[in-house]
């Protein structure tokens, strides 16, 4: 069989231009009357927000335009639950959260006026690890949200308390193990380094027209959004996604639609270009997350049966969070069989950064726990890791997957073994 393209190398079409820096990001983008804008960010993890004095910041000559939550037509959005706000009005839920933007002449003036704002904060309680999230006593991060969005911290998940996964009878499985092996294991928030820095350049368009240019991962969901909460008809916003630097499922914040607020008030053009600092604070990291694993198995390795239970930390905003606890609840025992599956997924507020759709989507997590486990109970068996992960892959032979679907066309047997030719894994 003859291919003309699959099995043969094409360049990226990008490359040369990225790695020799001649690829126009949306930081190195000016039009004329361009003005700068620079946000304000939360110095507390918890606090409500008693004043904002804006008027400092307005009598510096330069600024343009000073926005904070109570001038955005709609305050409120979020990918798969609207529990995000543009810029808090009430309280702040987690360090580096934005509360202001200002739009200036000069980034110069920007920053000035930015250090000028005045916030009188009363500090609350705050909360960074889910499983102290779910204690009786513990600070309740959205209290406007109670009964519909999330119960205490805990985040419902189409209206459940726990997200469950059943497949045959698990005791029965433990029951027939010659050996159950648990543990715990914990993950860390990881915030990715792009070669780019955020940036969103915004410029109105005449009869309430936007035009956006930012390195976004989601253009047209973007684009509805910003519509939504400006209050304008989709046919107004124009959402450009230029040259992405590197985004690794974090580029897809909230700050945008302040940004096409900030021109359409100005009528001018705005650009927020975020430092490097700015985008740790405020950025999404990928979910950190509680892991238990309890496995049984034959004294030859066959795997009876996996019991899981799962604990995401969502941060502030349920943002994707509950997509990446479901993901990881459904697909947590990677590509291995077991007869008997049982797993219980669960999703808490924190006030810590948002979490995001970092790359591996729920699956990164869940991987480096089973692999883990893999290996554990590989060693108390004395068989090779190799062979143990072999003798329990899924295969074409009527296999199916926790969620009862049939496999077929599985690849990870012929991908090991060719591991194992190739790297000279016997010696």
């Amino acid at each position: 069989m003859n291919f003309s393209e699959i099995g043969k190398p094409r360049p990226r079409f990008e490359g040369i231009d990225q790695v020799t820096g001649k690829s126009t990001y949306v930081g190195d983008m000016y039009l004329p009357g361009m003005l700068y804008a620079k946000g304000l960010l939360s110095t507390e993890d918890h606090a409500k927000i008693l004043e904002i004095d804006t008027s400092p910041a307005k009598q510096l000559k330069g600024v343009r335009v000073v926005i904070t939550g109570h001038d955005i037509p709609v305050n409120i959005t979020g990918p798969i639950v609207q529990d995000a706000y543009c810029l808090p009005i009430d309280k702040v839920r987690y360090r580096g959260e934005m509360i202001a933007l200002v739009a200036a002449d000069t980034e110069e003036i920007a920053e000035e006026a930015v250090s000028r704002i005045k916030v009188k904060y009363e500090r609350l309680p705050a909360v960074f690890d889910p499983r102290d999230a779910l204690q009786p006593d513990a600070p309740i991060v959205h209290d406007e949200f109670q009964g519909t969005l999330c119960n205490g911290n805990l985040i419902l998940m189409h209206g459940h308390d726990v997200s469950r996964l059943v497949h045959g009878d698990v005791e029965q499985g433990f029951a027939e193990s010659d050996l159950i092996v648990e543990h715990t294991f914990a993950t860390t928030p990881e915030l990715g380094g792009a070669i780019e820095p955020y940036a969103v350049l915004a410029q109105p368009n005449g009869a309430d027209g936007l035009t956006i240019w930012a390195p976004s991962q989601s253009p047209f969901a973007n684009a509805g959004a910003i519509a939504k909460i400006l209050q304008l008809s989709t046919n107004k916003v124009r959402f450009i996604s230029p040259a992405v630097g590197g985004a690794f499922g974090q580029k897809a914040g909230y700050f945008e639609p302040v940004v096409a607020l900030a021109a359409l008030k100005t009528d001018r053009p705005v650009r927020y270009t975020f430092t490097s600092k700015e985008f740790f604070l405020h950025g999404s990291s990928r979910s950190p997350m509680y892991l238990t694993y309890k496995m049984g198995v034959k004294s030859d390795g066959k795997i009876m049966a996996i019991q899981r239970t799962t604990l995401t930390s969502a941060g502030a905003q349920a943002s994707v969070g509950i997509l990446i606890t479901h993901k990881g609840g459904f697909m947590g025992a990677g590509p291995y069989y077991s007869p008997n599956h049982y797993a219980e997924c669960r999703v808490a507020y924190t006030n810590k950064v948002p979490g995001g759709a970092v790359r591996g989507f729920g699956m990164a997590q869940a991987t480096f726990a089973m692999e883990s486990m893999m290996d554990i109970i590989a060693e108390k068996l004395g068989m090779d890791p190799l062979e143990f992960r072999l003798k329990n892959v899924l295969c074409d032979c009527n296999n199916c997957s926790p969620t009862g679907e049939n496999m077929k066309s599985i690849g990870i047997r012929p991908c090991l073994e060719k591991v194992r030719e190739m790297s000279g894994w016997q010696a």
